[in-house]
């Protein structure tokens, strides 16, 4: 399973505690399934129990550990059964959360003469990826999506197009701030709202899913890292079940997390140093880039840092160099590995998507595409300032009835 720095096709392992490396290891022999699919499983698992706890200041910015995650793989290839089962403990603790939450709704109910406010099921996840679903979860506490195929909630997105549910989804994956007003209803503030998604896909469903426009252009599709096995292991019939141990390790481990006082980490100047090398990197690669692959690699430049505080997390304490708060340059090369497969398999899913064939949209397209997904509430001097065009031009472009 081992991975060097020169190859991208697997996620590399072999420097996380050794307890989570069982994980793996059990899971892909039990399973018979791809490793990473494992690997980014554990990952999104931990980002939701930790969630706004552990940020990371790199000198600049700060983040949080969210990410959204999806499983490329075929039917019947055992992308579905070792996620629900590492799911497992995020759904038991929503199943005390719910049956807390209705014990509290009995104590509020009560007429004892006090005015008390209803209480919050403080669920970490969710099912239903309406627009309003998605708000009121995430005014209150973090959440993960978790929709065991993700082309249901893409679906569930085109029906409510018109509220700006993916304007809103790109401000959400930036943990930016903001309101939602509905005439029926009260305002609602989300402040630094924080969502993971996690999910799978099928390689045939690819191009109905994420081939529309609106995805590719406003940046949605990039902000998503696919997970994209170039072989599937052959799932054979057997009886080997998850070792005893493993299970209870993964669920205490989880509600370990879920207690961890807020940290702030930080970079070590050599963790600095590779970071801003690989953010280079990336900035080369978007000279000779086309339009789609050039928001990968900024999302990338990005999402590392997301992905190095989990890996910290998950990293083996017994090394010399591991500082409780502070990310290693050993974390940060290791981190830069999951990133090059991560951006490969990007590459993959665009060809999918694409066939090869896209070359991008003409300006016109653009602007429409760009109007339309933030629900037509864009101020058109300030686009047609931003783009170095007239307010006539955009007025054209986004009133055309067709993007051919």
């Amino acid at each position: 399973m081992a991975c060097t720095m020169i190859n991208q096709q697997c996620l590399p392992f072999e420097c996380l505690q050794v307890e989570i490396q069982d994980i793996i290891k059990n899971f892909v022999d039990v399973y018979q399934c791809d490793a990473d699919i494992v690997i980014t499983t554990i990952y999104a698992i931990v980002s939701i129990a930790v969630n706004k706890s552990i940020k990371l200041f790199d000198g600049k910015y700060t983040n949080y550990p969210s990410m959204w995650i999806c499983h490329v793989a075929p039917s019947g290839s055992n992308k579905s059964a070792p996620v629900k089962m590492l799911y497992k403990p995020i759904n038991e603790l929503n199943e005390e959360a719910v049956m807390a939450y209705y014990e509290e709704l009995r104590n509020t109910d009560r007429d004892d003469g006090t005015n008390k406010p209803k209480p919050i099921c403080k669920k970490l996840s969710l099912t239903d990826t309406t627009p309003e679903a998605i708000y009121k979860a995430l005014s209150f506490m973090p959440q993960m999506i978790y929709r065991d195929e993700i082309k249901g909630m893409i679906d569930d997105f085109d029906r409510y197009n018109r509220s700006g549910i993916i304007s809103n989804m790109l401000s959400i994956w930036d943990s930016t701030s903001f309101c939602i007003d509905r005439k029926t209803e009260d305002p609602v503030f989300i402040r630094e709202p924080f969502l993971d998604i996690l999910g799978g896909i099928q390689p045939g469903l690819l191009k109905s899913t994420f081939g529309n426009p609106q995805l590719m252009v406003s940046g949605f599709n990039q902000l998503i890292l696919f997970v994209y096995p170039d072989k599937v292991p052959v799932t054979y019939y057997s009886d080997k079940q998850l070792s005893e141990s493993i299970m209870p390790y993964w669920t205490d481990f989880i509600r370990e997390l879920l207690k961890v006082e807020p940290t702030e980490l930080t970079l070590s100047p050599e963790a600095k140093d590779f970071y801003c090398t690989y953010y280079n990197m990336l900035q080369d690669k978007k000279s000779s880039a086309n339009d789609y692959m050039q928001y990968v690699y900024s999302k990338l430049q990005i999402i590392i840092l997301r992905w190095t505080i989990v890996t910290h997390l998950l990293w083996e304490k017994t090394f010399d160099y591991y500082q409780k708060d502070i990310i290693s340059g050993d974390e940060m090369i290791h981190s830069v590995q999951c990133m090059l497969y991560f951006e490969s398999a990007a590459e993959k899913v665009y060809q999918e998507i694409c066939g090869g064939m896209y070359q991008g949209y003409t300006k016109e397209q653009s602007l429409k595409i760009i109007y339309n997904t933030y629900g037509g509430e864009v101020n058109l001097q300030k686009l047609a300032d931003a783009l170095g065009c007239s307010r006539q031009y955009v007025s054209k472009a986004v009133n055309k009835k067709d993007l051919s």
